[in-house]
């Protein structure tokens, strides 16, 4: 049912109290001075309004204290195109899950901007205006696996984003002029990607277990990056113009710091502080800074700086810790002198004929061995006796160029990583009858790396792996039965940017928890593209690209929880995208699949302005004895049968698009809220709008 405000109720909350779940409520381009509850028995219901700052709920002269919309009780409910403004307290509060907040401008209130507790998980913030609020724009206490994405927060009094709980996705935001910092995490395991950072105190403050990727972060009058906690990795992001230190590891021990472009920050490049150890500080553009470009402190020790550009720093190095490893940084002045000069490394051939050779005598942690051109036909051993072996890189002269080879070994793993914080980059790794790369250990980068024609896994990541990163690198052609391009078992690894092709089991298998699976191409695997398994709950599959498996889905979601963000699955044997149990699918392209666009095959699943086209079987199946799911706002176009098929109850399919389906949509359960859906048929009267 659909309900007008003020045609049909005069108040917001009126029209609340006479819905049902799933119904909606329509507000008209009116303001409305009400602090608005949603309490039980309301799950699924969507609050419309008629655009930004055309429907305003405002506080003005309400009581102190009023929060503008109070999520209270009810879980899955859509609060979209409308204003919240000036109540003296939170503007749009959050205590249940799975509840979407889509382009909502969200200002000058007394409190937060948005304030999600800490029973509120999987919440969509999306696309909204979040704007001069006293306290921060999105505050997250304690919860777990949020999702912040493609909004715009300005001119908060606090931070832009603040984070106490874990496994919070910031991305695509941009901030600007909060008066605190730009980003906030406090707690550990989060998620800080394509962001633009400006002109706020710092930009971007954090504490454990992070991936930072990829951020604008630019003209913040203190810090770039303020780090706080333990075992970061900063990769890839551009960081200028910051009053104070482009990059502050001011706490904590093991930070990675690697490809940023840290340049004209008003004092220091990169700052280690005093007792903030064992740090890799790699492959960074660092130039133009007013003071050091890299300043290690006293106190601070056995860090490793590697293959750095530094220039116009002042001086480019300076170095008071102990035990620091420099190799290959090009740079021109240092404290104490020569340390551009300074190179620890063995070069294969050369210092050694095999590599394992040169692993195997290693002097100390960090230590790198750079491999020219050639086949090396033996397997390698990174083990982690007494540590020695902690930090190490493997560079190659390039993939194709430099080959490990496993042609006459047996029973071999191509590269066994039993060290931590072990690199490997710019070579290729194939014809091994085992996995063509192992690791069980964590933080370790595979960059640039090919694994190719093995008989198992291309790249196996064992339970204990997390935090490993494996970025612009191809697993392709691993032909046993099942062998997967990359299976990983651990938890919050980041999988970005690769190519996975033609592999005889999945391109992608995720068996742990809180992995990232961010912009891969899937294409010709025997079985899916990407697949979580019925143990793979809550990983984030964000921007890739499915195609042509030859036999399974193009994205495979057999656990729960998990994002599944702007990907493409197109001409996939199986489904577009199969998913299983609270999962939320947000504007996916599925096109030409052999079976459905998308299959919904268990409960509370939110499936969100999604293209649906021209799929052999059904757009969308809903399928039987599940509910309740929400199907909002889909395109739904020329699939060979339904457009949208329910065999189950209870569900709310609303506001979609769809034509030239067999019909567009087919409603064979009880109780369905089918709601201002645009189509020409279906199978029984009433269901279809009127264009």
């Amino acid at each position: 049912m659909v309900i007008n405000v003020p045609e049909d109720e005069p108040t917001i909350n009126a029209a609340l109290g006479a819905a049902a779940e799933g119904d909606t409520i329509r507000v008209s381009a009116i303001t409305c001075n009400e602090s608005i509850v949603i309490g039980a028995n309301l799950n699924r219901i969507r609050i419309v309004g008629a655009g930004m700052e055309k429907t305003i709920i405002d506080g003005t002269g309400l009581p102190g204290g009023s929060i503008g919309i109070h999520i209270l009780d009810s879980s899955l409910v859509t609060i979209e195109n409308l204003s919240v403004r000036h109540f003296s307290s939170v503007g749009i509060q959050i205590v249940t899950g799975d509840n979407i907040i889509h382009k909502v401008e969200v200002s000058k209130n007394g409190e937060q901007g948005v304030f999600i507790n800490s029973n509120g998980s999987r919440n969509m913030i999306m696309s909204s205006e979040i704007i001069g609020n006293t306290l921060d724009g999105v505050s997250i206490e304690g919860s777990i696996n949020n999702y912040v994405v493609s909004n715009c927060f300005l001119n908060n009094q606090r931070d832009g984003v603040r984070s106490s709980g874990s496994n919070t996705l910031v991305f695509k935001n941009f901030i600007k002029d909060n008066f605190g910092d730009g980003i906030s995490l406090r707690s550990s395991n989060n998620f800080i990607i394509n962001n633009t950072v400006m002109k706020n105190d710092d930009g971007v403050s954090n504490t454990d277990n992070d991936f930072v990727f990829s951020n604008k972060i630019f003209k913040n009058k203190r810090d770039g990056i303020l780090v706080r906690g333990f075992i970061n990795l900063y990769w890839a992001n551009d960081v200028r113009c910051n009053g104070d230190m482009g990059i502050f590891l001011r706490s904590g021990n093991q930070h990675r710091v690697v490809k940023n472009t840290i340049i004209n920050n008003g004092n220091l490049g990169i700052e280690i502080n005093t007792n903030t150890n064992d740090n890799l500080i790699d492959n960074n553009c660092i130039k133009d800074n007013t003071n050091q470009g890299i300043l290690i402190n006293p106190n601070s020790n056995d860090n490793v700086i590697r293959s750095n550009t530094l220039a116009g720093n002042t001086p480019d190095l300076d170095n008071e810790g102990m035990n620091t490893l420099f190799d290959n940084n090009n740079c021109t002045s240092s404290i104490p002198p020569d340390l551009c000069q300074i190179n620890n490394v063995f070069n294969v051939p050369g210092d050694f004929e095999k590599i394992q050779d040169a692993i195997d005598n290693i002097p100390v942690a960090g230590f790198t061995i750079r491999v020219g051109k050639g086949t090396f036909k033996e397997a390698l051993t990174i083990n982690n006796i007494g540590q020695v072996r902690d930090r190490i890189r493997i560079i190659g002269a390039g993939r194709g160029k430099t080959i490990i080879d496993g042609s006459e070994t047996v029973g071999s793993i191509g590269i066994d990583i039993e060290s931590s914080f072990v690199t490997i980059e710019n070579l290729t790794v194939q014809k091994f009858d085992n996995q063509g790369i192992r690791m069980s250990t964590c933080d370790n980068i595979i960059h640039c790396v090919n694994t190719v024609d093995n008989e198992e896994d291309g790249i196996l990541i064992e339970g204990g792996g997390e935090r490993n990163l494996i970025i612009h690198c191809e697993s392709s052609r691993n032909i046993g039965d099942e062998s997967d391009g990359i299976d990983v078992n651990g938890n919050n690894n980041y999988i970005v940017c690769n190519q996975f092709k033609g592999n005889g089991g999945q391109g992608i298998c995720l068996a742990g928890e809180f992995n990232l699976v961010f912009q891969n191409s899937c294409d010709g695997n025997i079985g899916a593209g990407i697949e979580t398994t019925t143990i793979g709950n809550q990983n984030f599959i964000i921007c890739n690209s499915a195609m042509n498996q030859t036999t399974l889905d193009g994205i495979d979601i057999e656990s729960n929880a998990c994002l599944v963000l702007w990907n493409k699955s197109c001409g996939n044997m199986d489904d577009g995208i199969e998913v299983n149990n609270n999962c939320l699918v947000w504007g996916n392209v599925c096109v030409n699949n052999v079976d459905n666009g998308i299959d919904v095959d268990d409960n509370e699943n939110r499936i969100v302005h999604n293209i649906v086209r021209n799929n052999q079987q059904q757009g969308i199946n809903v399928f039987p004895n599940i509910s309740p799911n929400i199907v909002d706002n889909n395109k739904v176009i020329k699939n060979n049968l339904a457009g949208i098929l329910l065999d189950s109850n209870d569900n709310a399919v609303r506001s979609n698009c769809l034509t030239g389906n067999n019909p567009d949509i087919q409603d064979n359960g009880i109780d369905n809220v089918i709601d201002e859906n645009v189509c020409q048929t279906s199978n029984r009267a009433g269901v279809c709008e009127d264009n």
